[in-house]
């Protein structure tokens, strides 16, 4: 899955169709060479989607996961390395509204 389908996943799964695109349109950017996987990119989108969702943070969480897993291979999902697991830990953001 390319990484615009995944930041359209990622959006539409917490505030549906219209938030996605409203917070797409006004937060895209082009991607620094040095993240391949967009992780700046989706910082950008959860970071505007949480100002204009706030009580939304577990939906987020839930969304940025997803998103996070979706980056493992077949290998790592399996079985997940212990720095797999910590890297997708600190890609979490912090929060929730529990």
């Amino acid at each position: 899955m390319g990484l615009a389908d995944r930041m359209i996943r990622l959006l539409w799964a917490v505030g549906g169709e219209e938030v996605a695109e409203r917070v797409l349109r006004a937060h895209w950017r082009v991607l620094p060479s040095d993240d391949p996987a967009g992780r700046a990119l989706r910082g950008r989108l959860v970071e505007a989607l949480s100002l204009e969702s706030p009580g939304l943070a577990d939906r987020i969480r839930q969304a940025v996961l997803a998103d996070e897993v979706s980056l493992l291979d077949d290998a790592e999902r399996a079985a997940p390395s212990r720095a797999a697991v910590l890297a997708i830990v600190r890609a979490l953001p912090v929060g929730s509204s529990s």
